[in-house]
């Protein structure tokens, strides 16, 4: 089976990857079975859920990191937003032949430009909900679960749009250079 030209190597009868790629929307569906998990095996263990019980110090490093990684990760995917349209609608000259990009046809150009632009309001959807959870924290001993629990929901979602933009990128330079 090939998509955007490029043949994407899987030996089973479905191709579970592809649907993977083409279907951003089950990522947050993804991210609350993980989550789920997470607070399942917290209360069977009897251990603090998410990570409400880690010390003050250490869950504030993990918001303030999540947050930075969040806003510079958004500002990296909206450079390569524009970088992609640049790249995307430019043209062979007249009596050369076509671009290898150019063959794309409108669908598959929608759908690398959607893989980029899900990406966004996660990434600052996270950002906003670890300083919320920072704020929410304060200096407290312990963390407060249903924001944490929220931030890393986001978390999640935003591992999976990441994989999905870096898969795109692999595609689109293999295509680019007729590997």
């Amino acid at each position: 089976m090939t998509l955007y030209d490029v043949s994407v190597d899987w030996t089973g009868r479905r191709n579970p990857y592809r649907w993977f790629l083409l279907h951003s929307g089950f990522d947050y569906a993804w991210a609350t079975l993980v989550l789920l998990l997470w607070l399942g095996a917290s209360t069977l263990l009897q251990q603090p859920l998410v990570v409400e019980g880690v010390a003050e110090n250490a869950r504030r490093t993990l918001f303030q990191t999540l947050a930075t990684l969040a806003g510079a990760t958004a500002g990296l995917t909206l450079t390569s937003v524009s970088m992609l349209v640049n790249v995307l609608g430019k043209k062979a000259a007249p009596g050369q032949r076509a671009l290898p990009l150019e063959r794309l046809t409108v669908i598959h150009r929608r759908q690398i430009g959607e893989v980029f632009l899900s990406v966004l309001p996660r990434l600052g959807a996270l950002l906003v909900m670890s300083l919320v959870t920072l704020v929410l924290e304060g200096d407290a001993a312990t963390g407060r679960w249903p924001p944490e629990a929220a931030t890393m929901m986001l978390a999640v979602a935003c591992i999976l749009g990441l994989l999905r933009v870096a898969w795109a990128l692999r595609r689109l330079l293999a295509i680019a250079t007729g590997s």
